[in-house]
C-alpha cells in the first residue's frame, strides 16, 4: 500500500511506501490524515496503516520537480490510459504505439502535444500522413499532464479514493 505525504500546509509533496509512513508516525514527524481500513500490530501496540500522512514541520521544495511529468513513451500511453485517441480501442501494453500528430518527417516533434497512444491497426492506416490528409480524428487533443491528481496517476500508476480531496490544486 502507498500513502500520500502532505506538507504542512497540505501541499502536495509525493508518495512512500506505508512501512516509511508509519516509521513517520512513530517518531512523531507526520499527522496521520487518512487511514485504511487495515490493522497492523506491533508487540506492544496496533494502528491504522497510514493512507495520508502530513509533514509537522514545513518543508521548502522546489515544485518543478513535483508538478511535471517527464516525456516518455510509457508516460504517453499513461496520460490516454493506453486507449487508442484514433478509434477508442483499449490497447494491450504490447499493442500500443506511439503516433506522431505531424509525423517526424514533417517536422514533428516528440512532444506532449504531438503524440498520442494508437493501435498498431490505425497507426499502419495513418502510416506518415497529416491528420487531414489521412481522414483520422482524434479523441480529444493531447496535452502536457497537469494537476496533481494526473501527476499521481501517471507517475504512481494509482490513485487512491482517500488521497482525492488533497489533489485537487491544480500545478
Amino acid at each position: 500500500m502507498r500513502c500520500l505525504v502532505l506538507n504542512m500546509d497540505y501541499t502536495f509533496l509525493g508518495v512512500c511506501d506505508w512501512k516509511d509512513a508509519v516509521c513517520a508516525v512513530y517518531t512523531n514527524k507526520v499527522f496521520v490524515e487518512e487511514s485504511y481500513e487495515e490493522i497492523i500490530h506491533s508487540t506492544s501496540s496496533q494502528m491504522r496503516v497510514p493512507a495520508v500522512i502530513r509533514l509537522r514541520k514545513y518543508v521548502r521544495v522546489l515544485y518543478e520537480r513535483i508538478s511535471s511529468v517527464s516525456y516518455t513513451k510509457r508516460n504517453v500511453h499513461l496520460r490516454d490510459a493506453y486507449i487508442c485517441q484514433y478509434c477508442a480501442k483499449r490497447c494491450k501494453n504490447n499493442e500500443a504505439t506511439i503516433d506522431h500528430i505531424v509525423p517526424e518527417s514533417k517536422g514533428g516533434k516528440d512532444t506532449w502535444e504531438n503524440t498520442v497512444t494508437c493501435c498498431k491497426s490505425c497507426n499502419l492506416l495513418k502510416d506518415n500522413l497529416t491528420l487531414a490528409q489521412s481522414g483520422l480524428k482524434l479523441i480529444k487533443t493531447p496535452a502536457r499532464p497537469k494537476g496533481f491528481m494526473e501527476i499521481v496517476r501517471i507517475k504512481i500508476g494509482e490513485l487512491n479514493d482517500l488521497w482525492i480531496k488533497y489533489l485537487q490544486k491544480e500545478c
